[in-house]
């Protein structure tokens, strides 16, 4: 008896798909917060057994002589979220301490959020600001993808395998931006990880600080690397923000006001090259950060009627 033909299992799979696809959305707007939280960490985990991945789980309060790499990111106040900045800078300090000494072991991978555990109250987190579709919100540990995009530069630079790594979906901030386009690292609980893996045949270390100022991430180990790396990123495809109109019956006549500032869509691709002393020579697509077009809202009068 044959079996299914090429066409009918891409039939099956896109049906399949689409189904998994409604599925979500429907728990999107009918589950409570906290039950998607618990089914999506629930998800992860099984995913991991699966895989029989490794993780790291070892610590080491000294760092090991031979820098691998160092990254440091500023700590920026941007507007609107200035009364934030004590919020922004608690939040990063507990999650750097979680995270200072995780030692790496030949083969092991590393997971930001195994490591750190829920950003919770019980934990010393606060409320801060976060980016959520593309809006300003405040969320129980927010304002850490600082934090998340130096620590995975820091992996970048010192030849650890990306195995998980997730971009920011909006550039709100424009050439003000905190990170190097195609280089960010955004992390939600639950759902958005930072993972990285020890590829060589010795363990490494990550340090992570933060201060009132910036944050800072290393990587060393007990002896000293023999490659170079050199990271490039495509020049950004640009998307120009559109701008949509509403129209508001409190507004005077006459008058208009900018509900959301639109932000355009952006696209690069990064690649990481890595040179051994021997001359060896290995390139990696580290693959497209994609940030997505958000219209510009205008909202406006009613027209008078004649």
């Amino acid at each position: 008896m044959r079996g299914p033909g090429r066409a009918e299992v891409r039939m099956n799979r896109q049906v399949s798909t689409g189904i998994m696809l409604r599925l979500r959305g429907l728990a999107r707007r009918y589950l409570p917060v906290g039950l998607r939280q618990r089914i999506a960490l629930l998800r992860r985990a099984l995913r991991d057994r699966r895989s029989g991945v490794a993780f790291a789980e070892m610590s080491r309060p000294a760092p090991w002589p031979c820098e691998h790499s160092s990254y440091r990111g500023p700590m920026i106040d941007y507007p609107g979220q200035r009364r934030l900045a004590l919020a922004k800078r608690n939040n990063q300090r507990l999650l750097a301490a979680a995270l200072d000494g995780a030692v790496i072991g030949p083969g092991e991978t590393f997971s930001l959020w195994r490591r750190a555990g829920p950003p919770s109250i019980d934990a010393g987190y606060a409320e801060a600001a976060a980016i959520r579709a593309g809006r300003l919100v405040t969320e129980l540990g927010g304002a850490t993808c600082l934090l998340s995009t130096v620590v995975y530069n820091a992996a970048l630079l010192a030849g650890l395998e990306i195995t998980e790594r997730w971009w920011h979906s909006v550039d709100t901030y424009g050439d003000e931006r905190y990170f190097e386009l195609g280089r960010d690292a955004a992390i939600v609980y639950g759902y958005r990880d930072l993972r990285f893996r020890n590829p060589f045949s010795y363990a490494v270390r990550l340090g992570v600080a933060a201060g009132a100022n910036g944050v800072h991430a290393s990587v060393t180990a007990a002896r000293p690397r023999d490659f170079a790396v050199e990271l490039r990123v495509s020049k950004p495809v640009r998307k120009p923000f559109s701008t949509e109109w509403v129209v508001d019956p409190d507004l005077p006549p006459g008058e208009e006001i900018v509900v959301e500032p639109g932000y355009d869509g952006l696209r690069c691709r990064t690649t990481r090259i890595v040179t051994w002393a021997d001359g060896t020579r290995r390139e990696d697509d580290l693959g497209e950060s994609h940030h997505l077009m958000m219209p510009r809202i205008v909202a406006r009068a009613p027209e008078r009627s004649t």
